[in-house]
């Protein structure tokens, strides 16, 4: 039970040991100064005034004062209490002006509780799904940026297996029709070499694994990173395996 619904049952609580309050005071014919006087026998300091003001609903009822007035009344707190939710609803045309206006205060005081509770939880709702759809549209657009990253790495992955294939397979032809030192025999800059491929993609790697450790990147976009580096470090082993 959170702080406001126990705050709530309280105050609930005060309101029908009240009504039990003023109901067996009129039973055994107390007045209210008669019923400050029952309380000061027991020890208590409850004036005719401070009885008024708490049936009246000015003034907070403490768990000592209810103790001390149940006594006085002949009975306990948790009898009062029991015997206020059993009892069935009275008829407000039998109740007198004092008791309807306390009741009607009371009731516009939970009346407003429950609105304003009401209020909040509403107001809770609304950023609740105002945060649901910021998280949706994130996540939307996270999983967008991984899939175009992913086919710029398929892409760039096919590319350079063409090229690397490419480069050897021309090597090789050179080396064929010229001899080991065909370079020095045309006037052709030197093609990229297979050595020289896997190390721009070492560097690469290393890019990426310092822009991992970044702490600006959220946690989806990492992932993504992650999985990028773990597929290159794959392809590489595969590569100098090849070697």
């Amino acid at each position: 039970m959170s702080a406001e619904e126990t705050a709530a049952a309280g105050r609930m609580a005060e309101d029908m040991f009240v009504r039990q309050m003023r109901r067996r005071r009129a039973l055994l014919d107390l007045s209210q100064s008669e019923l400050a006087e029952r309380v000061a026998e027991l020890g208590g300091g409850l004036y005719q005034q401070t009885i008024a003001k708490i049936e009246s609903g000015q003034r907070a009822l403490r768990l000592q004062e209810a103790d001390l007035i149940a006594q006085a009344l002949g009975t306990t707190v948790s009898q009062m209490l029991s015997q206020s939710i059993d009892a069935p609803a009275e008829d407000p045309e039998q109740m007198d002006v004092d008791e309807i206006i306390s009741r009607a205060k009371a009731a516009q005081r939970r009346r407003d509780e429950a609105s304003a509770q009401l209020a909040a939880v509403r107001m809770e709702e609304v950023r609740a799904r105002e945060d649901m759809q910021v998280a949706q549209a994130r996540a939307a657009a996270a999983a967008a940026h991984a899939a175009r990253a992913a086919a710029e790495l398929e892409a760039a992955e096919g590319e350079l297996r063409a090229m690397t294939r490419a480069s050897l397979n021309r090597q090789s032809e050179l080396n064929a029709k010229y001899g080991p030192r065909w370079r020095e025999k045309m006037s052709l800059n030197p093609p990229i070499t297979r050595d020289q491929l896997l190390e721009w993609n070492r560097q690469h790697l290393e890019e990426m694994k310092k822009t991992a450790e970044s702490t600006t990147l959220n946690s989806r976009d990492r992932a993504v990173l992650m999985k990028t580096i773990d597929d290159l470090e794959e392809r590489l082993k595969a590569w100098e395996g090849e070697g």
